[in-house]
């Protein structure tokens, strides 16, 4: 399964599960009568393993009815003790991109995003303590297209590329089919994703084989925030 910037989030705890849609570091609480599930009452004297186990089938169930009509990567929260029951128990091994220990039950979608985004990253890219030197020695052997037009118009041809983005940088709008030039708003509503044209650059630049590096904010002010390394 190709890496994405969107994703899933599955927040486990011993009482309750809720399910997230991320995209980069924003999440979407998913609440349509599925999700969140809560734990059924006590009603036969079970021990607490076998309550878990049978609540976290439930939610693996659950999640599968999302995962069918979106394949999406996934990204588990919750207590050691309760990925170690989950993991076991989960049908897709291969969906997982990585968990984040701890119950955050109580966490604010907001903060939730933040805490579970660095995990998708190092998913996509890996960690890269060069990445910014590898960036100005393509640049010296002019090797390297920036701004968010050129880098849109490369990205659809060229596979195996590299990206490199700084963190916060959104386009609100659209790439134009014919030329690649983008239709866009500089009132960014980091909320509508969906029509992020940084966003679009980085899914073709991952379904075409290629690697996205996320940067610091500034990091990339001279390459007007966006830059793409060709692979030719």
């Amino acid at each position: 399964m190709q890496p994405s910037i969107h994703y899933y989030v599955l927040s486990l705890s011993e009482d309750k599960s809720g399910l997230y849609e991320g995209f980069r570091d924003k999440l979407i609480d998913i609440q349509d009568g599925i999700f969140p599930l809560e734990i059924s009452p006590v009603g036969n004297p079970v021990s607490k393993d076998t309550r878990l186990r049978d609540f976290f089938h439930r939610t693996d169930l659950s999640f599968a009815h999302y995962y069918e009509q979106d394949p999406l990567r996934l990204v588990l929260v919750g207590e050691k003790s309760s990925l170690a029951i989950f993991t076991a128990l989960k049908t897709r091994q291969d969906v997982l991109i990585g968990k984040v220990e701890g119950d955050y039950s109580a966490t604010s979608t907001h903060d939730l995003g933040k805490i579970v985004w660095p995990v998708v990253k190092e998913a996509i890219a890996g960690v890269n303590k060069n990445a910014m030197r590898d960036l100005a020695i393509a640049a010296g052997r002019h090797k390297v297209v920036f701004g968010i037009e050129e880098v849109g118009k490369c990205a659809e041809s060229e596979a195996g590329a590299t990206l490199y983005v700084e963190e916060d940088y959104h386009v609100k709008g659209s790439l134009l089919k014919t030329d690649h030039k983008r239709v866009f708003s500089k009132l960014v509503n980091i909320w509508q994703v969906l029509d992020d044209v940084v966003d679009v650059i980085i899914e073709k630049v991952l379904k075409t084989d290629g690697n996205v590096i996320f940067v610091n904010s500034g990091s990339l002010i001279k390459l007007d925030r966006i830059a793409l390394i060709l692979s030719g």
